[in-house]
């Protein structure tokens, strides 16, 4: 990309969620256009962030790797005793809980860093930079959440995949396609 910095149109979807004696539904309805614009320096900053990601990895992993040690504490100093057998039992499960979640989060970090890898330069920027638009904007407004939908996929995708892709209830993503 030529320029120096990467902009998303989007429009805003606000989602309100509404939990009764029926169940949950949703509510969903069209917000405001929304100009994002980020730097390609802050782009390339986040995609070696995603390329390189050791301390992506310790930051997500550590409240895991302290339930390990939690749990091995547990179960080694409660070893000596028959007193407390749930409590090595807890112990056992802090541990089990600590490596499942770890090797969860480094699955799901490395999976996104070989996709990223996969991309062609300019590609994995654009994603880059979006990802720095998701992460430093407002995700509620009030009690609803909300979702933004970039004009470039309103424009490339038909009503259905973009309310797969967004989550959207099939009238908000026809009424998209028309803005």
């Amino acid at each position: 990309m030529c320029s120096d910095k990467y902009t998303f149109r989007t429009v805003e979807v606000h989602t309100l969620h509404i939990r009764d004696f029926g169940g949950e539904r949703i509510i969903q309805s069209l917000g405001e256009e929304r100009t994002f614009e980020i730097s390609t320096a802050r782009a390339r900053e986040e995609l070696r962030a995603v390329l390189f990601p050791r301390k992506k990895i310790f930051r997500e992993c550590l409240p895991f790797l302290l339930m390990i040690v939690i749990g091995a504490v547990m179960c080694m100093l409660l070893s000596f005793r028959d007193v407390m057998p749930m409590l090595r039992v807890l112990g056992v499960l802090c541990v089990f809980v600590g490596v499942s979640g770890s090797a969860g989060k480094v699955r799901d970090i490395l999976r996104e860093r070989d996709r990223l890898a996969g991309m062609s330069e300019d590609d994995a920027l654009k994603y880059s930079a979006w990802r720095c638009v998701l992460k430093s904007a407002p995700k509620k407004y009030n009690d609803n959440d909300i979702t933004y939908v970039t004009y470039e996929d309103i424009c490339r995708l038909d009503a259905d995949t973009l309310a797969e892709k967004y989550n959207l209830l099939p009238a908000i993503a026809k009424k998209l396609r028309g803005v």
